[in-house]
């Protein structure tokens, strides 16, 4: 950049800096000549001088403004020509009002503009939003717009203007624009793609995007807000290696203005100011009418105490959105927070720092086969078992712990094939807390109803439940076969006569695993479930709500993501809510070995057999 550190910054002497250059550049062939050559030399002196950008939501009374950049900005169009140059692929997420869009196609225009037989493509979801006359949010329209507001003599002799398509006839350089279809981009190769606002792509066609354009080029710049994290824009930042530089609002000089924060000293909340130059009259915009008006900041300033980054303009833009997921979308760059979550974030983020430990036991049972009973437990950093009470030497299997304790243990059954895991969780129906985990994602659903009946008889021959459907049918034949009798049976609360299922377990079809969920969200507010698993809570943001209300684990939206081995698939979440579950239940007064059977379930045929072998032999 050796040019650029002479342009000035501020609007009114970068103006009479511009209007300088080209008034002499008009007259003056061996100027104009040299002028152009800075801006082939130097990408930051050829934006900040000769470009222009539209912003008529800011700027109402005159859109048209220079384009003048920031030093994040600089940052990153930097950062995407490194990207081309050396090819590898780049993610901008970002809050909305960035630039980004304008950024990247500037670093596009200017390729095409110097850089000889440049094969540019950009991309966006729908054809008008890559190419429409008069449509300011298409793509090409921006590089028609820049085009319109510079001196004839930087422009190319020759330029080929068609639909989709723009190209350089000095250069050879082209820049061409596709919609989202299944052959994106299978016509050639190109120098780089741009994918706009990527995560606002139809779920499965942003991974089909995403295949086909891999082997076009080197260089994919990937630009978007977030929206959840059921889309391949999530998993570019998260699972590629592409190189991400996050677009946060707390970088723009103008919107961090007054940044502050919160933290909480000795049970209350303390404001941290971070811009201490700031001091200045603000408008303020509240939900609460008693806060809008002007304020002096920071003496008068009203605060918002939660623990966030935060400045005037932040506070103001929360209080145009309807929603919180509107908030993680547009402003926080929260993949997360930024699809309808069944879990608030924020109180998932106080519970566990409020709740969570670390296991005090990490390792591995054993147990005898023949009489499905652990015999063994030993230590080891990554075993599949954990327990969150301690035992001591001489009492491995924690006898001393469990005696005299009623436990329920649930299942969340995969098809161990590595996609997801099988999970189980115990807990303590006495005082309602998760005691144990255990985690595979390589275990048959046989082999761990084996796992299960021995945990279950481990924890005081504990209540058993699970989701009966999918695997879990195989799941429970097993059970079946080994004669396990403390079983959850499902009762019908809708029908009058409460009559329950003949078959044990849940049957989770969306509906009730809806209800469940819910269910298990209300009893952790209410402190009646206390989950001290880190990777359980954490799971809890995975769930987003569908519109109609279904609760679903966002992974699960698209049929094009197949997750790699042992990936989350909420399976926790739903143990730890069928263990929940088992508080309401399974009465805590109840003795569980003479809980209710159903009738002519195959539990109460197993309990009548035996009962008449008993009365054979005594005969």
């Amino acid at each position: 950049m050796p040019y650029y550190s002479g342009v000035p910054k501020d609007l009114k002497s970068n103006l009479e800096y511009r209007e300088k250059i080209i008034k002499r550049a008009a007259t003056d062939e061996v100027f104009a000549t040299a002028v152009r050559k800075m801006c082939e030399e130097d990408i930051l002196f050829y934006i900040n001088v000769m470009c222009w950008t539209f912003n008529p939501k800011d700027e109402a009374e005159c859109p048209k403004i220079p384009f003048i950049t920031y030093g994040y900005q600089d940052e990153a169009i930097m950062g995407l020509l490194t990207g081309i140059y050396e090819g590898h692929d780049i993610a901008w997420p970002k809050s909305r009002t960035m630039g980004a869009s304008w950024m990247a196609i500037t670093v596009f225009e200017w390729l095409w503009h110097f850089k000889h037989d440049m094969s540019l493509l950009v991309v966006s979801r729908v054809q008008n939003l890559v190419d429409m006359k008069g449509n300011t949010d298409s793509l090409m329209w921006k590089i028609d717009f820049l085009h319109e507001n510079q001196p004839k003599w930087l422009l190319p002799r020759g330029v080929d203007r068609k639909l989709l398509q723009i190209k350089n006839l000095e250069t050879k350089s082209i820049i061409s624009g596709e919609s989202t279809t299944s052959n994106l981009g299978r016509g050639g190769r190109r120098t780089a793609i741009l994918i706009d606002e990527f995560a606002a792509f139809e779920l499965n066609a942003s991974f089909e995007a995403l295949h086909a354009v891999r082997d076009t080029t080197n260089c994919r710049l990937f630009n978007s807000t977030p929206q959840g994290s059921a889309n391949a824009f999530y998993k570019v930042v998260h699972e590629t290696s592409a190189e991400v530089f996050e677009m946060h609002w707390t970088r723009h000089p103008m919107y961090s203005r007054g940044m502050y924060t919160s933290k909480k000293v000795e049970g209350r909340w303390k404001v941290e100011i971070l811009d201490k130059e700031f001091s200045q009259v603000v408008d303020v915009r509240r939900i609460e009418k008693e806060f809008r008006g002007q304020y002096k900041f920071p003496e008068e300033y009203p605060f918002i105490l939660d623990g966030k980054m935060r400045s005037p303009w932040y506070d103001n833009q929360c209080a145009r959105c309807a929603t919180q997921q509107e908030i993680g979308q547009e402003l926080d760059i929260d993949f997360l927070g930024s699809a309808f979550q069944a879990f608030d974030a924020m109180f998932i983020r106080e519970y566990k720092n409020t709740y969570c430990l670390p296991a005090r036991h990490e390792g591995e049972i054993s147990f005898n086969r023949d009489t499905m009973t652990v015999d063994g437990f030993v230590e080891n950093d990554s075993g599949r078992m954990k327990l969150w009470f301690t035992h001591k030497k001489d009492d491995p299997l924690c006898k001393n712990y469990i005696r005299n304790k009623k436990f329920g243990v649930a299942c969340d059954i995969s098809a161990g094939t590595g996609a997801s895991n099988s999970v189980i969780t115990v807990v303590n129906l006495e005082d309602g807390k998760k005691v144990a985990l255990w985690k595979d994602h390589q275990t048959t659903p046989t082999k761990f109803a084996e796992v299960a009946v021995a945990v279950c008889k481990m924890f005081n021959n504990a209540r058993l439940t699970w989701d009966a459907l999918g695997p879990g049918q195989s799941f429970s034949k097993k059970v079946r076969e080994l004669h396990y009798g403390n079983l959850y049976y499902h009762k019908d609360e809708v029908d009058h006569k409460k009559r329950m299922s003949s078959a044990p377990g849940h049957f989770l079809n969306p509906d009730v695993r809806t209800t469940v969920l819910r269910s298990y969200r209300d009893k952790l507010a209410d402190g009646d479930f206390i989950n001290v698993s880190v990777s359980g809570v954490d799971e809890c943001l995975q769930f987003i709500v569908e519109p109609g209300g279904k609760w679903v684990h966002s992974a699960s939206l698209s049929k094009l993501d197949p997750n790699g081995a042992g990936a989350a698939h909420g399976d926790e979440v739903i143990a730890d809510a069928l263990a929940a579950d088992l508080l309401t239940k399974s009465s805590r007064s109840v003795d569980m070995a003479q809980a209710e059977t159903p009738m002519f379930s195959f539990e109460w045929f197993y309990r009548e057999e035996e009962a008449r072998q008993t009365v054979r032999s005594d005969w």
